[in-house]
């Protein structure tokens, strides 16, 4: 979520998280073997702290998980932490729950940039790599070697399992997994590749068959003529049990292309409930254009972001019915995912301001319908369906029919002014029946407390009722009362609890209701609640989708299995942008194929498959001009009325160039570990800055020309998007299968990867430079000497949109000799200026 006038990158910094801070700490940290002591001494500090955590990689950046305690009261915070995974790990001290510093006597050469411009702070547990001596010949330094079967094996899924290693960096020239399954006396023999670095060492994985009930391995390390086996101290063989339990999320999600759409912006399907007649609503026509002065506004540039503020009053009646009319465009997109942001009753266009979870916004539906109700409460069985409600139900009743799954806004921590609870606590103050219900900071003067025209005259100032708003202190986002054993207080929990319900099942029916949620700032409420409303969810439907906007790591919410399914993934898109988009800081190859790594590794497997892969969405500038405004920090400096006043952003069209380079972003995006998603007319060629105009209504083919001659639906893109859908339809690996980098050449901006499921690899070429390269590609044992088909090559593949079904996707098919001969155990790939390849053998249609 974003505010009108408040980006995303602004709302993070002012929070705090992960921002640079001009405190230091004055601190200790110990480390004792795997037990790591953390000490802050605030004895100095005139503003003393009530609470001191420590975040760091070593717990998924979890500001709540490692709390330190004054003991004595003397203001030396403390705690002591088991740190198991060797290596160099970075931390940050977090005071008061939002203030996050660097540790000012760490060890300088540790520390690493925390992309918000400060450090993190680092230490070392176990082998100090640093101090290694150079790497001999015919020689493994065991000292650096490191393995941990608790952390480093796991079951990946019903078909694999993942062992990992670390050795110090250049020390080996191979490692092999030797392994037998329960019993059995047959061993074998399995090579690991690189994944990158971990901790300041190269970690190695090997993917083995998950078959029977326990797996017992051993590493035998080569280098030179040397060859070293690693085994447990005092026994024969690590094991690992295969039987083990795996985080669950829904199967249908592996396969999701997802589509974001804002709702007020994408179609105009009926007129009759177009906003407008209200005092900050203006409808403007659809094909206007966007930087211009439109009829009744006033004039002057001054008046766009400021002043009257014109932008911010424009609607364009985006809809239902216009939703209902382009699922045929979407099915041809190979979309068959929607997330529509907010859907209920609000009185903004973006509708984070929620006044009512009951209801479809009738500008959205039928206008006027809310209107005529009368008797509900916060009991559930006081709530009707309104008009509106039930051409919502009939849309997803036709959506489901053409194969979408559709998750809409769950914005559970505020609400909108309009609310009828929170007006009846401006109405009636300690006397309301949902006094309890608000983070209520001042009840102001009793004589207050009664119905106004216009309360806001009086309440939200001194004398008057205030509150705790997501925005600003009593501002227009009240937010809804925390409780430490709840989560949320008991009235707006139970409240939600039930709205949750209503939408997956209506009326009890789960074939008739949302297929998930995409929660709005859930890091805002506490992780209590999220754990009952998972089971809430899930008793609802069993197979519902659970995301959530989370920017930084997630695994508090994620790797337990007992909150959220996936997160909208900023950590895929932030060293994305940096690989793909900057220029002058541009992410090397191997730094980037060691990032994708990590945030496949993060998480449960079955986690990282179902992650919503995204460039940008509401809260960011659009990926299409990222290219064309590159070295920014990501959601940085990204809105010319604010955060880049001083660091002028083009908006400016993407040239040929910039174009290209975006369908190489999207190839990345749709091969990836993980779900793709993309913000509504990225595909059309839709280019911005930040909030707002990231939110201009979409373009449709069949209303051009627009007002603004560059303004143009791009069918070579949408071509290129609709042929990835197919392809990844078409392989599963690239649904399902694991991320292994094969090749990262800094030298010649060259990344290769694969993604690998049984014996199905799927090989992803990326030529990062700006010139012609011949590469060489390592390929998997199974496919030496075979025929590879480049599925995004036009004279290797065709794609065809299937007719007379609702329910089909566009498919991919290869052309008979289209394929390239895999020459022994490479394939030589030519690839021209930001080109990329999508390789395997060819497989039947599934």
């Amino acid at each position: 979520m974003s505010l009108p006038k408040i980006s995303r990158a602004t709302a993070l910094l002012s929070a705090a998280v992960f921002a640079a801070c001009p405190m230091l700490a004055r601190a200790e940290v110990i480390v004792d073997g795997s037990n790591v002591t953390f000490r802050l001494d605030a004895r100095q500090w005139t503003d003393k702290p009530s609470s001191v955590n420590v975040a760091g990689s070593f717990q998924g950046w979890n500001k709540d998980a490692t709390e330190l305690t004054d003991a004595d009261g003397d203001h030396i915070w403390e705690a002591t932490v088991p740190v198991n995974d060797q290596g160099q790990h970075q931390y940050k001290f977090v005071v008061d729950s939002d203030r996050w510093i660097s540790d000012a006597t760490a060890d300088p050469t540790l520390d690493v940039d925390d992309n918000y411009g400060g450090k993190n702070s680092g230490f070392i547990v176990g082998y100090d790599v640093r101090k290694a001596p150079p790497p001999k010949p015919d020689h493994v330094n065991m000292e650096a070697v490191t393995h941990d079967p608790a952390t480093d094996s796991s079951v990946l899924s019903a078909d694999q399992a993942l062992l990992r290693i670390r050795v110090q960096p250049g020390d080996i020239q191979s490692i092999d997994a030797v392994y037998r399954y329960d019993q059995t006396e047959e061993v074998k023999r399995t090579p690991a590749f690189k994944l990158g670095v971990r901790n300041g060492l190269d970690e190695y994985g090997v993917l083995v068959p998950n078959t029977g009930a326990t797996l017992r391995y051993t590493f035998d390390i080569q280098d030179g003529s040397t060859t070293t086996q690693l085994k447990p101290a005092g026994g024969e063989a690590f094991e690992l049990a295969l039987n083990t339990p795996l985080v669950q999320t829904p199967d249908w999600a592996k396969s999701a292309v997802w589509y974001q759409i804002f709702p007020e912006r994408f179609r105009n399907g009926e007129s009759s409930n177009d906003p407008g007649g209200k005092p900050g609503e203006h409808l403007v026509k659809w094909t206007s254009n966007w930087w211009q002065t439109q009829p009744g506004e006033t004039p002057g540039d001054e008046n766009f972001y400021k002043g009257t503020g014109n932008v911010w009053q424009r609607r364009y009646g985006g809809d239902i019915q216009g939703l209902r009319e382009s699922l045929p465009y979407l099915r041809e997109l190979g979309i068959n995912a929607i997330y529509l942001n907010p859907v209920f009753e609000g009185e903004s266009m973006h509708k984070y301001d929620t006044a009512d979870f009951r209801h479809i916004d009738d500008n959205f539906g039928v206008k006027g319908d809310i209107a005529a109700l009368e008797g509900e409460s916060d009991d559930p069985a006081t709530w009707k369906w309104t008009a509106s409600d039930k051409l919502f139900l009939d849309f997803l009743d036709e959506a489901h029919r053409q194969g979408f799954k559709v998750i809409i806004d769950g914005v559970f921590n505020h609400v909108g002014r309009a609310h009828p609870f929170f007006q009846d606590v401006l109405a009636k103050g300690k006397n309301s029946k949902y006094a309890d219900w608000f983070e209520i900071t001042d009840w102001g003067d009793e004589s207050n407390w009664r119905p106004m025209a216009d309360p806001y005259e009086v309440h939200g100032k001194p004398g008057g009722i205030q509150w705790k708003a997501w925005d600003e202190q009593s501002g227009h986002l009240p937010v809804f009362k925390k409780d430490d054993k709840l989560g949320l207080a008991p009235g707006p929990r139970d409240h939600i609890m039930a709205i949750t319900k209503r939408w997956l099942a209506p009326d009890g029916d789960p074939s008739r209701g949302i297929d998930g949620w995409r929660l709005d700032v859930p890091g805002d409420i506490p992780h209590p609640f999220w754990i009952d409303w998972r089971k809430v969810v899930k008793g609802a439907k069993p197979d519902a989708y659970i995301t959530g906007e989370i920017w930084t790591w997630a695994q508090p919410w994620l790797n337990k299995g007992d909150q959220f399914d996936a997160v909208m993934n900023y950590q895929f898109a932030m060293p994305a942008q940096e690989f793909l988009m900057n220029e002058e800081k541009q992410m090397k190859p191997s730094v980037f194929a060691s990032r994708l790594n990590q945030v496949q590794l993060a998480y449960p497997f079955n986690v990282a498959l179902v992650q919503q892969n995204l460039y940008d969405s509401h809260d960011t500038d659009r990926v299409a001009s990222m290219f064309v405004n590159p070295d920014r920090p990501y959601d940085g400096a990204n809105r010319p009325q604010d955060n880049a006043a001083n660091w002028l952003y083009s908006p400016a069209k993407p040239n040929d160039e910039q174009w290209q380079r975006l369908k190489q972003a999207a190839a990345l995006q749709y091969t990836y570990v993980g779900a793709p998603m993309i913000y509504y007319g990225t595909e059309a060629g839709m280019w911005s800055p930040d909030d707002p105009s990231n939110r201009q209504p979409m373009i449709w083919q069949h209303l051009q020309p627009y007002d603004d001659a560059q303004v143009t639906f791009k069918q070579d893109l949408f071509d290129y998007y609709q042929r990835l859908a197919a392809v990844r339809q078409k392989l599963e690996a690239l649904r399902e299968g694991f991320y292994v980098p094969v090749v990262a050449d800094d030298e010649n901006n060259v990344l290769v990867y694969r993604r690998s499921k049984g014996d199905q690899h799927v090989y992803v070429v990326v030529n990062r430079s700006d010139q012609e390269q011949q590469i060489d590609v390592p390929l998997a044992a199974s496919d030496h000497g075979k025929t590879l088909v480049n599925w995004l090559d036009e004279k290797q593949a065709n794609v065809k949109m299937p007719e007379g079904n609702v329910t089909e996707r566009a498919t991919v098919s290869a052309i008979d000799n289209g394929g390239a001969v895999a020459a022994g155990e490479t394939l030589k790939v030519t690839l021209p200026a930001y080109g990329t390849a999508v390789l395997s053998q060819n497989v039947p249609m599934p």
